[in-house]
């Protein structure tokens, strides 16, 4: 009895125990949202090393989006919109950081989902207890690795999802077939016709068993992701009233998988008794027959998995721009004009202490300046704002009026040599598209950085004009940097002419980085040769023949 009694108070021990230690737990987790929530992202391990497996979901879904909806890839690098992402990526769960991603390449025509999406944006800014609350449900939801690869499983599944299926269905009927009947007759034939049945299985088990495994894996997440669903839709009734079929339709294999994890963690023990568990266990087929009926549903659930995903990404995006809105001096929200640009004390979102400029531009400009004044930097800042804008609605500026267009830039161009392609070719191809852009529907902005320079001086005037006239008549909103103050001077009638320029301070070149109407007249090539030390014999060679040709 006595032993018996310290039995029990070990059990209870136990319980009371991992009650508390999971309260405790809890109580952390919440204390680090809440500490968390508005800070600068600062990880050990950059966001930017996991690419590959964060974008798997947009890679799968781009082709469904119409074309004048998306950021190009050649926009995306040249904005290195892969930093933009890193610096707004506050999500918490693997789900928020795919639906982000693919999010942040949207430029929607239609911006009704824009409205919704900020009012969720306001209340989890304005109720940090709701906050929280979804925080720690989303939080279930790892940013394994292998999680990554769950959408792509799903839109991958086809009908035949385990090879000889049916054959195992038969081998657990004859197993139990042969065993009761030996059992009750007591005959031994049955009965040892059972021991070759089990040790059969037993062996195809063995076979399969790691190939299974990494697709159970998947499952778990899967299984994940609907609770996840289920548990935000009970918080938010309102915002997943479309959900409750889905939710209904994937919630009734939860159990069967929930069987199969607990089999698998038992086998995990890592004693004796577990292992012999595990493989009795699978001797009778289970793991396969119920994966292979799991699978079937979720065959026929694509759609109600990819329901409930984006609903569990909105809610882990939204609360992730609330916070990093919190993170940044500034921001607005957008106000949409047919036509015109126009802000004030705008800033790039990922240069620290950012120098701000208002402007205003109606169909297009051409930017001049000294080299590192600014003007690409001002223009990858405009571009960038009107993509986190249209899909993020939120911009890096005090007040700001965007048009409602798509984003095309070229700007950070490099000759490719592993395809051969030069320079000037490569550029080429990226004003050609801005060009095939122009005839269809929707207004586009094109920012372009030193138009053509990989080619001479004559022909790049020449073609320079023709290409921007061409732009000009079109459906196109253009900013254009260059240091040709003869193509600024020549278009100055269409285009409104803006300039960033330096001074010398101390002997030193020093930049302000405030754009200024007009065209630039002031060089600094040379300057800069010399402020860093260069031999004074090519300073002086410079300036000389540069006076000579004037």
């Amino acid at each position: 009895m006595q032993i018996f009694s310290i039995i029990i108070s070990i059990i209870l021990f136990s319980i009371l125990f991992f009650f508390f230690e999971d309260k405790r737990e809890q109580k952390r987790i919440r204390s680090s949202f809440q500490q968390c929530y508005g800070q600068k992202i600062h990880s050990k391990t950059s966001t930017l090393e996991n690419l590959d497996e964060i974008s798997l979901y947009y890679n799968l879904i781009k082709k469904e989006i119409p074309s004048d909806e998306l950021v190009d890839e050649i926009t995306w690098e040249d904005l290195e919109m892969n930093k933009i992402f890193e610096k707004v990526n506050h999500t918490t769960s693997y789900v928020g950081e795919q639906f982000l991603f693919s999010e942040l390449h949207r430029l929607p025509k239609d911006k009704a989902n824009l409205t919704l999406r900020e009012k969720m944006i306001r209340f989890f800014h304005d109720n940090p207890e709701k906050r929280v609350d979804t925080q720690c449900i989303l939080h279930k939801l790892q940013k394994e690795s292998i999680h990554f690869y769950i959408p792509e499983f799903i839109q991958l599944l086809h009908p035949q999802t385990i090879p000889f299926v049916s054959l195992y269905k038969w081998l657990l009927y004859s197993l139990l077939f042969f065993f009761f009947s030996g059992m009750i007759t007591q005959n031994s034939y049955l009965l040892f016709a059972a021991s070759i049945n089990f040790f059969l299985n037993l062996a195809l088990y063995a076979v399969n068993k790691m190939k299974y495994e990494l697709y159970l894996e998947s499952l778990y997440g899967i299984i994940a992701t609907v609770k996840t669903a289920k548990s935000l839709s009970a918080l938010y009734p309102m915002e997943a009233s479309s959900l409750s079929a889905s939710i209904q339709n994937l919630d009734k294999i939860s159990h069967m998988v929930v069987l199969l994890k607990q089999k698998k963690q038992i086998g995990f023990s890592g004693d004796v008794l577990g292992l012999v568990t595990d493989y009795f266990f699978g001797a009778f087929m289970l793991d396969f027959i119920l994966y292979e009926r799991v699978l079937k549903v979720l065959l026929h659930r694509k759609d109600d998995f990819f329901s409930l995903f984006q609903f569990v990404g909105e809610m882990d995006l939204c609360i992730a721009i609330a916070s990093f809105r919190e993170s940044l001096p500034y921001y607005c929200c957008p106000n949409f004009h047919e036509t015109n640009f126009c802000t004030t004390a705008l800033y790039h979102p990922l240069i620290e202490n950012a120098v701000a400029n208002d402007f205003q531009l109606k169909k297009g400009c051409i930017i001049t300046g000294s080299n590192a004044s600014g003007k690409s930097t001002f223009i990858k800042a405009i571009a960038t704002n009107f993509i986190l804008g249209q899909n993020v609605n939120t911009c890096t500026a005090k007040t700001i009026s965007i048009p409602n267009v798509k984003v095309l830039t070229s700007m950070s161009l490099r000759d490719d040599v592993t395809s051969g392609e030069s320079y000037y070719m490569r550029e080429i191809k990226y004003l050609f598209r801005m060009i095939k852009e122009s005839k269809k529907g929707r207004t586009i902005f094109c920012g372009i950085d030193e138009i053509l320079r990989g080619t001479n001086t004559a022909e790049r005037i020449a073609a320079s004009i023709a290409i921007l006239h061409y732009l000009y008549q079109t459906n196109c909103i253009l900013i254009v940097a260059t240091h040709d103050l003869e193509l600024a001077k020549t278009l100055d009638k269409i285009y409104e002419n803006y300039y960033f320029c330096e001074s010398i301070q101390n002997g030193d070149v020093v930049f302000d980085y405030q754009i200024r109407s007009g065209i630039c007249s002031s060089y600094n090539a040379i300057r800069l040769l010399e402020s860093i030390g260069f031999p004074e014999e090519i300073i002086k060679e410079a300036r000389f023949l540069r006076t000579s040709k004037r």
